[in-house]
Order: C-alpha cells, then sequence, then structure tokens
C-alpha cells in the first residue's frame, strides 16, 4: 500500500483543516466533494486541467465531522511527521481528537 508523507495545515476560526501531501510545489489541484459540499477531496490535475488519480489531500471542517461512513476508502496510508503511517479515517479521528483537547484547554 502507498504511503504519502503529508503536513496538516488548520485555522481554527473557521475550523478549515487540510491535510497537503508533502512536495506539492507548482502542483495544481481540484476539488472533489463528498458527503457534504464541504469536504473534499483535493486531486491533482496536469498542466492540461486533466486528472492524473493522484490524491494530494482533503480540506474539510474536521472538528465537527461526524459522518465517518461518507469518508471515502483509499488504498493509501498517510503520514505525518513523527507519526506511523496511517489509514485516512484513524489519521482523521486522531487528529480531530488532539484538535477538539487543543480547542477546550484554550477555552478553559
Amino acid at each position: 500500500m502507498e504511503t504519502i508523507r503529508a503536513t496538516i495545515e488548520w485555522t481554527p476560526e473557521i475550523d478549515r483543516f487540510v491535510l497537503w501531501a508533502d512536495g506539492l510545489t507548482g502542483s495544481s489541484f481540484v476539488p472533489e466533494p463528498f458527503g457534504d459540499v464541504t469536504d473534499s477531496l483535493l486531486l491533482e490535475v496536469d498542466e492540461h486541467g486533466k486528472e492524473t488519480g493522484r490524491i494530494v489531500g482533503i480540506e474539510m471542517s474536521l472538528l465537527s465531522f461526524d459522518r465517518w461512513e461518507d469518508l471515502p476508502k483509499l488504498e493509501i496510508l498517510w503520514q505525518l511527521p513523527g507519526w506511523k503511517p496511517l489509514p485516512l479515517d484513524k489519521l482523521l479521528k486522531r487528529v480531530q481528537k488532539e484538535l477538539r483537547e487543543r480547542k477546550a484547554r484554550e477555552a478553559a
């Protein structure tokens, strides 16, 4: 199974979470909505605007996300720095838990 090294970007004020595949410099992508229109897989496109078949990320409202059955099942593992590679749903659930705990600490 392919492993994609990734980083995250989170804007807590609007709960915008993005998981990015590393090495995207100069790459273009298009969103492919799943479940709710605010949640999207990010699909790489070539210089002609055609999809390459490579998934380069996911953008979503992670704190409030609870429709795990809508999350596409991918034959890819994702790896954040210092973490072991995980399937997308397990990685997102772990990050969601950490972000919720952080948000709660900041609110206290």
